[in-house]
């Protein structure tokens, strides 16, 4: 697996969760934990920074908008934004540095 495209996907299904209804966006949710636990299998013998800290983010974002977690008084677009903010870091030179590594 290529972690820049896996991060692409999920960045993809994040924007569309927007539109979808509870049970889609539970759906997503299951294929973004996949996607990220691949990641992690893939990267696992690698010491990469900031990933716990930046996959946390996502997650808690992703299940506000699944209500599995409490929304912490913020609205849909606020938890999309958060999400879409750490991925931009999951790619960053700060983590698994996307744009200049072939990971």
């Amino acid at each position: 697996m290529i972690i820049k495209n896996a991060l692409q996907k999920i960045e993809g299904i994040v924007r569309g969760l927007k539109i979808k209804d509870i049970d889609e966006r539970l759906l997503s949710y299951s294929t973004i934990v996949t996607l990220l636990n691949r990641i992690e299998e893939v990267a696992k013998n690698q010491r990469i920074p900031n990933y716990i800290i930046y996959r946390s983010d996502l997650l808690e974002s992703c299940e506000a908008l699944c209500e599995l977690d409490d929304n912490k008084g913020h609205d849909d677009g606020q938890h999309l934004g958060r999400a879409l903010s750490a991925i931009a870091k999951l790619r960053s030179y700060q983590c698994f540095n996307v744009d200049n590594h072939h990971i």
